[in-house]
């Protein structure tokens, strides 16, 4: 038996398997050992006839129309065009090329995202054009640039309809920016009575050393503007904190280009070109297990929510994999104070820490966007698409055909990527678009800084270099390192 050192080969190996195996052809009776294979083929040849519902009626008598707005190749904002269009939506997106939305038949058009020049005047066009009643930010530098793009317009008559829909979709456009400000959110959030660990915003690294000198070690260092747990730091002593500051603090230029040329993501290049030094916050260090609540809300009122905790985490720092639905008091009314207190519209996800000793939630930061879990329809217990929909149609709660019962949800492509034998893939509902091969194939393809001539390039070298095999300890299976 070969243990994964390397996350490439053997992941690769079982994602490719099951990639083919989900491919719209007559399957081959697969392995009793690989029960997602299994499912795939089962779901894949079952006929499930027409998924979506009767159309979800705007105001003006015609389909709710809505407008994906992302600037990151990342899988959500397909699952979301696949839920408005069931519920009987018109689904639009801007985004960039190559997008996993483009291997769905949902969506009415893409209007390409610049990757630099010309942005703002390209999401304007695309509102225009697409005639949407509300847009949906999917990455937080998509909320920035609605934001952003909201305050260029100003008093423009001509462009005031493009405006109203704007402070439509996010409630208070310049609240929902701020919501990536953590320092400020934590202190907003304090200042609405939610419980929020001690923290600062950290201006030079002598402030690093008065905050740890006052309030110890462990801590945790975040650089505003990341996600998906990269710019954040587990501290335990001042020397590591002030190490930690000073990686996140400066833009370094060969990541930033590393980041254009294999993820196609400019926007680290331009911050290193700009001389844009992202702004650090410190934070007590919570013992707990991180947990999230998605919401749909309207003007500073939560429509509908969906609360989860962590049973997987992509490594120590990174996104849930694993979720498990739960119902938490003191998140729902911690979300419920600082939705009213920033006037929020729109999806937007909170995240907590539950803290182990004593079961109380701590809020760390908001996330003004769509967030991993805003897609799934979870019947009475959290449908978020579902509830936008009611009220931008004023009609009763739509429904969805499948609402999963399983509280356990391994989500997907994270858990299979991180493990392609994850226990948590029999035992969980698997939350894979079996109705949309393409974009199941897309989910287990290569990472976006491994496709493309560049990324294959340095692939090659790296295989070049000659692999040191050692043996682990245990029953010396070899592993490649």
């Amino acid at each position: 038996m070969f243990h994964r050192t390397d996350a490439g080969v053997l992941q690769r190996y079982t994602c490719r398997l099951i990639m083919d195996l989900a491919r719209p052809m007559t399957p081959t009776v697969p392995s009793p050992t690989t029960p997602i294979a299994s499912d795939a083929v089962a779901a894949l040849t079952r006929n499930t006839g027409d998924p979506r519902g009767p159309a979800t009626i705007s105001a003006k008598g015609k389909p709710l129309r809505v407008l994906l707005v992302t600037t990151l190749r990342w899988p959500l904002s397909a699952r979301l065009a696949l839920a408005f269009d069931e519920l009987g939506c018109k689904v639009q997106a801007w985004c960039p090329s190559d997008h996993p939305l483009s291997t769905t038949a949902v969506v009415e058009r893409l209007h390409r995202a610049p990757a630099m020049l010309g942005r703002l005047r390209s999401l304007r066009r695309a509102i225009a054009a697409s005639s949407a009643d509300l847009l949906l930010p999917c990455d937080d530098a998509a909320t920035a640039a609605l934001a952003q793009l909201y305050r260029r317009l100003g008093d423009q008559v001509e462009h005031e309809p493009v405006r109203r829909l704007i402070a439509r979709s996010l409630g208070t456009p310049p609240a929902a920016s701020q919501a990536s400000d953590r320092g400020a959110l934590l202190a907003l959030a304090a200042a609405q009575g939610v419980r929020v660990p001690e923290q600062a915003t950290l201006d030079t690294e002598s402030s690093l050393q008065s905050w740890g000198g006052r309030h110890g070690f462990p801590a945790v260092l975040k650089a505003d503007g990341s996600w998906g747990g990269q710019g954040v730091a587990v501290v335990n002593s001042a020397a590591e904190a002030s190490a930690a500051f000073r990686t996140l603090s400066r833009p370094r230029f060969l990541p930033a280009l590393r980041h254009w040329l294999l993820r196609r993501n400019v926007s680290h290049l331009q911050d290193w070109i700009l001389g844009v030094r992202p702004q650090i916050t410190i934070q007590q260090f919570i013992a707990g297990v991180p947990a999230n609540r998605a919401v749909a809300c309207r003007q500073g009122t939560v429509l509908a929510g969906i609360s989860a905790m962590a049973a997987q985490t992509a490594g120590a720092t990174g996104p849930a994999t694993v979720v498990r639905i739960m119902d938490h008091t003191g998140m729902n009314e911690s979300t419920r104070r600082v939705v009213r207190g920033l006037g929020l519209s729109g999806l937007c996800g909170l995240d907590f820490v539950i803290e182990a000793a004593t079961g109380l939630d701590y809020l760390i930061e908001l996330n003004p966007r769509a967030t991993p879990t805003c897609h799934l329809p979870l019947g009475s217990r959290g449908d978020l698409p579902a509830a936008l929909c009611s009220w931008l149609g004023g009609t009763p709660m739509p429904t969805r055909a499948d609402s999963i019962c399983n509280p356990q949800i391994a989500l997907f492509p994270g858990e299979c990527l991180r493990d392609p034998h994850s226990p948590h893939l029999a035992t969980a509902h698997h939350d894979v678009p079996w109705s949309t091969p393409a974009l199941v194939r897309d989910g287990l393809d290569l990472p976006w800084n491994e496709r493309g001539v560049l990324a294959r390039l340095r692939a090659r070298i790296r295989r070049a270099r000659p692999a040191t095999i050692r043996r682990e300890s245990g029953d010396g299976s070899p592993t490649v390192s």
